[in-house]
């Protein structure tokens, strides 16, 4: 073995104890939420607008629009919008008996974009808006949950993030995709780092006023613009766990890649230093776990203590579901891979189509 100066294992420990100390916070965080009660004030009962922009036939889309009409709360409307009548989801919209809109081109953002502004440009300020994914299915209060923390006029919106389940028990890649969709939830939990995600979001009308209606009319993501908007007013964002929906997925690596790429893409058209942080961060996080392994084997053993850190998120990922521990194990070892190779992609210059996402 290689002797080592007594001063660098001492800053070794040290390093490592204080990323115990990071991963005990996180585990404390987790269970906070786990335990924390959200409480409905029965009288904040605002009238609701629900959009969902839909774009051809989702996994199970006539369930998932069920569970959003089927809500214990009654004061709202379901707004459905497509692009044109030739639309499959046109159909089952319809069907249903759901006030369908299509879709005005004179807004210039992204397709769901133009969706959503066509809708938001329909309905009155004082109103509460809910944006709701077709692929999304939710829980009979979830409406209750999702626009309750509004009866505070510090709150400028209220999200959540979705678990997405494989409909496959071998579909490997949407187990990915489940596991990926944790770095959201996890965010979605820190309060810094919390953003809006647009497939399940409450906000009052009032907030897209004016400009900013203009602005994100023109936008490529609502829930990046929506989150920038509470951001420049001083308004807080919300997480409501109690609200969490399901994602039902199926997926190959080339979707999935396809899926994570253009997360990244809109991401880091929103942030102008992400690039570069995220190849630096990711950069140094795989040349820790790739450095690790030759250290602890020829240099000194206990340089392994470094992977405990790891150990921690992937109890982390476990406490959120105990079910396919293995998979749970190998795809939280090979996750900061694909957040690189998603990076890598635009560092490439891969361009990606937003306007009819």
């Amino acid at each position: 073995m290689v002797h080592i100066n007594e001063w660098i294992k001492l800053l070794w420990l040290l390093f490592i104890f204080i990323l115990l100390i990071f991963s005990f916070l996180r585990l404390y965080l987790t269970g906070w939420w786990e335990r924390r009660v959200e409480k409905l004030d029965h009288n904040f009962n605002p009238d609701v607008k629900v959009i969902m922009p839909c774009k051809g036939l989702d996994i199970d889309m006539e369930d998932n629009i069920r569970s959003v009409m089927n809500q214990k709360y009654h004061k709202f409307e379901l707004i459905g919008v497509v692009d044109d009548e030739t639309d499959p989801a046109y159909k089952v919209l319809k069907n249903l008996g759901i006030n369908t809109l299509i879709t005005d081109n004179r807004f210039k953002g992204s397709g769901k974009v133009r969706a959503i502004s066509t809708a938001l440009s329909k309905i009155e300020m004082d109103n509460v808006v809910v944006l709701v994914d077709s692929d999304t299915s939710v829980g009979e209060n979830w409406l209750s949950y999702l626009i309750n923390p509004l009866r505070d006029e510090s709150v400028g919106a209220v999200s959540t993030y979705p678990y997405y389940i494989p409909v496959e028990q071998n579909n490997f890649w949407g187990y990915v995709k489940k596991i990926w969709g944790y770095l959201g939830i996890n965010m979605m939990e820190f309060r810094p780092a919390r953003f809006v995600w647009g497939g399940s979001v409450a906000f009052r009308r009032s907030l897209l006023d004016g400009d900013n209606f203009r602005k994100f009319s023109e936008s490529v993501s609502d829930d990046a613009t929506i989150t920038y908007v509470c951001k420049e007013k001083g308004l807080s964002i919300v997480y409501s766990r109690m609200a969490t929906p399901i994602v039902k997925v199926r997926e190959t690596r080339e979707t999935f890649m396809e899926w994570s790429n253009r997360q990244m893409a809109i991401s880091l058209s929103y942030a102008k230093y992400a690039f570069a942080a995220g190849i630096l961060m990711y950069g140094i996080i795989i040349s820790y776990i790739l450095i690790l392994i030759p250290l602890s084997i020829f240099v000194w053993n206990l340089f392994a203590l470094g992977y405990v850190p790891y150990l921690f998120a992937f109890y982390v990922n476990v406490k959120r579901d105990r079910s396919h521990i293995w998979k749970t194990l190998i795809i939280t070892l090979i996750m900061p891979f694909i957040f690189m190779e998603n990076f890598l992609k635009e560092w490439r210059g891969v361009k990606y189509s937003l306007k009819d996402k």
